[in-house]
């Protein structure tokens, strides 16, 4: 029996579907849950979201670099006598450039942290599910070999199922990073 291996964003994923390829084989003959489908739910590319990460923080630096620049432009018309109302504009302007410098680097770490942890999302996910295939070869190889004893059956069924409960434990995980990406979803600096 050849099948495609299916390829995921994560290499972890990959690997994991590659190892449930005889127990996916052996649910498609029993009409049971796909445990490799039930990895899709998880699948994600913390690699990508790493240089994402760093192109914002990369950002946060030149608005830094840029909000130097001009501090030392508004000193320099502030001491050559200008008025105090260019003071006021200055200091709005310096603000929101703070501001924005601000909300990038700590968009930047936000991204960091969660592609850290879809990564251990993945490979734990990925860990246990092998473990799990693992476990239940015997009975895999058994129905893949034309046995439907309630006792194969069964255990292949339940490994199936444990696989989709285990994805969707760590698929829960993920409601809490959505939490942390509420604060980044509103515009920091309001220009005028």
């Amino acid at each position: 029996m050849t099948s495609a291996v299916e390829v995921f964003e994560h290499p972890a994923l990959t690997a994991a579907a590659s190892q449930l390829s005889a127990l996916r084989a052996a649910a498609g003959r029993l009409g049971v849950p796909d445990p490799v489908a039930a990895l899709r739910h998880l699948d994600c590319s913390p690699a990508s979201i790493r240089t994402s990460a760093s192109a914002v923080d990369t950002g946060a630096l030149v608005v830094t670099s840029a909000q130097a620049e001009f501090r030392a432009g508004v000193e320099r018309a502030e001491n050559g006598g200008s008025s105090e109302t260019f003071g006021t504009w200055a200091d709005t302007v310096d603000g929101q450039y703070a501001a924005a410098a601000h909300a990038a680097a700590s968009t930047a770490e936000l991204g960091v942290r969660i592609a850290d942890r879809l990564d251990e999302l993945a490979v734990t996910a990925s860990s246990e599910v092998c473990a799990l295939a693992t476990a239940a070869s015997a009975s895999v190889s058994a129905v893949l070999a034309g046995d439907r004893s309630a006792e194969v059956v069964s255990e292949v069924s339940a490994t199936c199922t444990a696989v989709v409960r285990a994805v969707q434990e760590k698929v829960a995980a993920l409601t809490a990073l959505a939490a942390e990406l509420e604060p980044v979803t509103a515009p920091v600096v309001q220009l005028s």
